[in-house]
């Protein structure tokens, strides 16, 4: 797949390259504005998810919370997460296959963001979930680093202040 994305007015979707992960959700969750919030969403028993947040985040905090689950976040295909701010409405959430989203009243950042990471603009962008059907099936599976996989990362999270949004 190509590095592309789609554009509309206040919303960008792309296929996020495992390789730009990191660099991407650095240099992308230093542009919101404090504080920011980090929300997970993690499967239910019933087919749909549940949703965490860690609110009131500092810069340092969202830094912190990549650099030590950046490993679980980026690599476990089964997890959606991602990183807002309440004082702008800006989103960055990563979903299965590899598929991310950012909205935002001030897109332009994010777009400026994408292409220094080779990203080209293309209202005919291919996502991963353009090319997974049944001839082309996709599967998504946990991970663990460190022995630790999202169960150990949410508890430890929740020591420190995330909460289950109601459902």
């Amino acid at each position: 797949m190509k590095k592309e994305y789609r554009l509309t007015k206040n919303r960008i979707i792309f296929s996020l390259s495992a390789e730009d992960y990191p660099a991407f959700f650095r240099k992308g969750a230093a542009l919101l504005k404090e504080p920011v919030f980090f929300f997970l969403e993690i499967p239910d028993s019933d087919d749909s998810f549940r949703t965490y947040y860690l609110d009131n985040c500092t810069a340092p905090v969202v830094q912190a919370i990549i650099k030590r689950y950046g490993g679980i976040l980026f690599a476990d295909g089964v997890i959606r997460f991602g990183f807002g701010s309440h004082s702008t409405d800006d989103e960055i959430y990563m979903q299965e296959y590899q598929t991310a989203t950012v909205c935002s009243k001030n897109i332009s950042r994010f777009s400026e963001l994408l292409e220094s990471l080779g990203y080209v603009r293309s209202p005919k962008a291919v996502l991963t979930w353009d090319i997974i059907g049944e001839k082309n099936v996709g599967e998504c599976v946990n991970v663990e680093v460190d022995d630790e996989g999202y169960p150990e990362m949410l508890n430890n999270l929740i020591d420190v202040g995330m909460y289950a949004a109601e459902k």
